[in-house]
């Protein structure tokens, strides 16, 4: 009764032994019944290439399309199918090579050398392709969007090449694994020296990550780089920054842990943006209230009762302490920059686009060259990039305008118009 290896002996020698009986060269015969074999063996191999890769990939992206969750989608498009289908032929024709090569029996073992490498690196580049595909997917869930998953998979990826670069060798060696990991190790100081910027991203992305440092999508400033935009990617071992003159920006991810660098996002996610902005007051301009001017700046509406009840403090207060009118310096006195401060508080607290939940400042900084800083501190509601600018700009607008009111002047530096002017007087 014939068993499996006598049925394939006789299958690889048919046509040999038909040739022998016809009185052929018994090495042409082998060798034609080689090429037989083999023409066989190419024709399987390219019908199964087919049928994976044209027919059951189709039939797979059909099924992808049709289907709700997009997982599948993601594997279709990262080729993770079609990388799996270059095994399919490979393993057949491993398990031919005692067939096709019965006459050649030195040749068996070379080629399955060869076809097992072949066989690794498309493992190899199938995992590739599971990596990422599986950073679409995790990237897409709330859980994760905001994570460095491209560092975590582009160091599983640089293993993954290690351990096939290192099966390669072993197979083509006859080394066995476990020594080549010891000469791997003999090597440690010299691959640590190669791959230091990939070893730092690790552990800067573990950092990151742990410390919540920096997420996709954060807007950051970082003056070092010139980066001042939005985070669009966090791999092993650099930060991709969108800036907003739509340029990109490449920063090492050890970086972020080695510098400093500013990040928005508790801006973004608070209840207001910072407005932190001075008027600088020329001090020559600054002067004791009169009665004319109280007249005037009692008809300003925001400030008539603030005003009036701050004169009636002044007021009692020297007469309590007998103040001498005779000169304005004797005693307690408004001055014009007091009442443009207390106008400026009064301004914004009643501004409608100022959050009143948060801080409202205003405050008289320290006298410079540049004249008296009167800087507005307070947040907007709106927290929209070009809405907050034209807040800002639309009150500061009006403070610039109202300055002259309280008979005070802007602090400028002089221009060649006021040399010219000094000179013709």
């Amino acid at each position: 009764m014939l068993n499996a290896a006598s049925i394939e002996i006789r299958c690889a020698h048919w046509l040999k032994e038909q040739l022998l009986d016809w009185g052929v060269n018994p090495d042409l015969a082998a060798f034609a019944n080689l090429l037989l074999m083999l023409g066989i063996l190419i024709v399987l191999i390219l019908l199964i290439d087919f049928f994976t890769r044209r027919w059951m990939l189709n039939f797979l992206t059909r099924l992808a399309k049709n289907s709700e969750t997009t997982v599948d989608d993601v594997l279709v498009e990262k080729r993770v199918f079609k990388q799996l289908a270059h095994v399919v032929p490979a393993v057949l024709a491993k398990a031919s090579l005692g067939i096709v090569f019965a006459d050649y029996p030195a040749w068996i073992a070379p080629l399955k050398q060869v076809i097992d490498v072949y066989i690794i690196i498309a493992i190899v580049l199938f995992i590739q392709s599971v990596l990422r595909a599986l950073k679409v997917i995790l990237l897409e869930t709330d859980v994760f969007k905001d994570k460095p998953i491209g560092a975590y998979t582009q160091l599983i990826n640089i293993i993954n090449w290690i351990l096939g670069v290192l099966f390669v060798i072993s197979e083509l060696s006859g080394q066995p694994l476990w020594s080549l990991f010891t000469a791997f190790g003999a090597l440690s100081a010299i691959l640590i020296l190669t791959f230091k910027d990939t070893i730092l991203g690790f552990v800067s992305s573990i950092q990151i990550s742990g410390n919540d440092i920096v997420r996709v999508n954060d807007w950051i400033t970082m003056e070092k780089y010139g980066a001042d935009g939005n985070v669009i990617e966090i791999n092993l071992t650099t930060v991709k920054v969108r800036n907003f003159d739509k340029t990109i920006t490449t920063i090492p991810t050890y970086a972020f842990t080695a510098d400093s660098f500013k990040n928005w996002r508790g801006m973004e996610e608070g209840e207001g943006r910072r407005i932190k902005r001075a008027v600088h007051v020329k001090i020559s301009s600054v002067r004791f209230i009169g009665p004319d001017m109280y007249e005037r700046l009692q008809q300003i509406q925001l400030i008539q009762g603030p005003l009036a009840a701050r004169q009636a403090e002044i007021e009692a207060y020297n007469q309590q302490i007998g103040a001498n009118k005779t000169l304005e310096i004797n005693g307690r006195q408004m001055t014009n920059l007091g009442v443009f401060r207390m106008y400026m508080a009064a301004y914004i607290e009643q501004h409608p686009l100022i959050n009143p939940e948060l801080t409202r400042i205003i405050r008289q900084l320290q006298a410079t060259d540049k004249g008296i800083p009167m800087e507005v501190y307070c947040f907007t509601k709106d927290k929209e990039w070009a809405t907050f600018e034209g807040i800002m700009a639309d009150i500061f607008d009006h403070l610039y305008a109202s300055v002259g009111l309280f008979g005070l002047e802007i602090f400028e530096s002089p221009t060649g118009r006021d040399f010219a002017s000094l000179r013709q007087n």
